[in-house]
């Protein structure tokens, strides 16, 4: 499991006063970045193999300016050519803010098609399979 804390920006709020929708994905994708390591560890955009096929959030409670948050991601499970990358967020009292999921493919854009996961790359994300204790689950 990977764990990123994250101080909320006064340009993360909308005009309602707390944490836009739309963050909260940027918030998980900050998160994902040690997973991306795992198949490009130098992040060289230019060798980019990873691609989101989809990601969901549920919204738990309303985060706020100057908010100290806690982004949680390990993964759920793993694909011949995928893997699911299961988030959380908490705050400073513990109290659970956000759970999402993202599943992405390793990916070969010059011929734009999935590419299967490695036994290493396998090995590698199996390693974070284990979240936070008392994480709730995503809804429906």
């Amino acid at each position: 499991m990977y764990t990123n804390v994250v101080d909320v920006r006064f340009n993360d709020c909308d005009a309602l006063g707390h944490v836009n929708n739309a963050v909260y994905f940027t918030y998980f994708e900050e998160c994902r970045k040690e997973f991306f390591r795992i198949f490009n560890p130098s992040l060289d955009i230019h060798a980019w193999n990873l691609i989101v096929a989809s990601t969901r959030c549920d919204f738990l409670q309303e985060a706020v300016y100057a908010q100290k948050l806690t982004v949680y991601g390990w993964i759920g499970k793993v694909g011949s050519s995928s893997f699911e990358v299961e988030h959380a967020m908490a705050d400073e009292q513990g109290n659970w803010v956000a759970r999402g999921k993202a599943t992405l493919l390793g990916f070969d854009f010059a011929n734009k098609k999935a590419v299967p996961l490695s036994t290493e790359i396998r090995d590698a994300l199996l390693q974070h399979g284990e979240g936070p204790a008392g994480v709730p689950t995503i809804r429906g």
